[in-house]
């Protein structure tokens, strides 16, 4: 009897909200053909665009999705597109990958034989909504009035987003990343929206490095989505450290991790950041 199975279902960690608000959290994939694989090589993407196109050649129109276009795919929450770019390497090469890691002790890179179906991978309940997060700074922006600002509230990063900073990662990854973020925030302190909009970047290059890893780890830490922050143990020295398995290499053969947050097409949940993880 012939079992070979063409199509695979995927619960989403988040779910994407269409136009009507229907959340759909179970969809479909099929494995990557060469042309995907050529995707992977158009030097015209940008890093999210790539995973777009990626995503969206893999994914299966049906039922309620009978339409998978570019716009439905950029709308995906950044977390759940890092799901689905895991979820088809799984089925399309299996689920054992070769990942190198750099030693922060002594340089050595370090090879490990990742299983990625043990990833560890946080999910919304069936029907829970997703929540703002909330996050109190502790030094905070002061404004031009004197007036310091701690709270924020913020949402998570789309496909849109990803798209919008990715072209700037070659030249200024830091500011991608500083993009990415103030695309992020829905309040901060008592800042009118249009300061916020025009002061923008200058915002956060204003706190505090102490205040900037609070937001890192409040998006690394506190939100949905596979956790790709791996163990490891250097051989060559000893040192046992944290690496983070790299998804922008994850359908090229022995160069599966890195020693940096990258997520996949950007920072923090995608992979373009290169700044490390504490």
């Amino acid at each position: 009897m012939d079992n070979y199975q063409s199509e695979f279902e995927v619960r989403l960690p988040i779910g994407y909200r269409d136009p009507d608000g229907t959340v759909h959290r179970r969809v479909f994939l099929r494995k990557m053909r060469g042309h995907e694989e050529a995707v992977l090589y158009d030097p015209t993407l940008s890093g999210g665009a790539l995973v777009t196109e990626l995503l969206r050649g893999c994914l299966v129109p049906r039922g309620s999705l009978a339409r998978m276009g570019r716009d439905t795919v950029s709308g995906f929450y950044s977390a759940d597109r890092n799901y689905l770019l895991l979820e088809l390497r799984r089925i399309t090469l299996g689920d054992l990958m070769e990942a190198t890691y750099p030693c922060p002790a002594c340089g050595a890179m370090v090879g490990v034989t990742e299983d990625l179906g043990l990833l560890p991978v946080r999910r919304l309940e069936e029907g829970e909504p997703l929540s703002e997060l909330r996050l109190t700074l502790e030094d905070g922006y002061t404004d031009r009035k004197g007036v310091r600002h701690t709270d924020l509230t913020l949402t998570l990063p789309t496909g849109t987003d990803e798209e919008f900073v990715s072209p700037m990662v070659a030249k200024d990854p830091l500011k991608a990343q500083d993009a990415l973020m103030l695309r992020c925030i829905l309040k901060f302190g008592d800042l009118p929206r249009a300061a916020l909009e025009a002061y923008g970047v200058k915002i956060l290059r204003d706190l505090t490095l102490g205040d900037r890893r609070l937001l890192q780890e409040c998006f690394n830490d506190r939100t949905p989505g596979v956790d790709f922050v791996r163990p490891v143990s250097c051989g060559a020295c000893g040192t046992d450290f944290s690496g983070v398995l790299d998804l922008s290499h994850f359908f090229v053969a022995g160069q599966g991790g890195t020693g940096y947050a990258k997520r996949c097409s950007t920072w923090p949940t995608t992979s373009t950041g290169p700044g490390p993880r504490s």
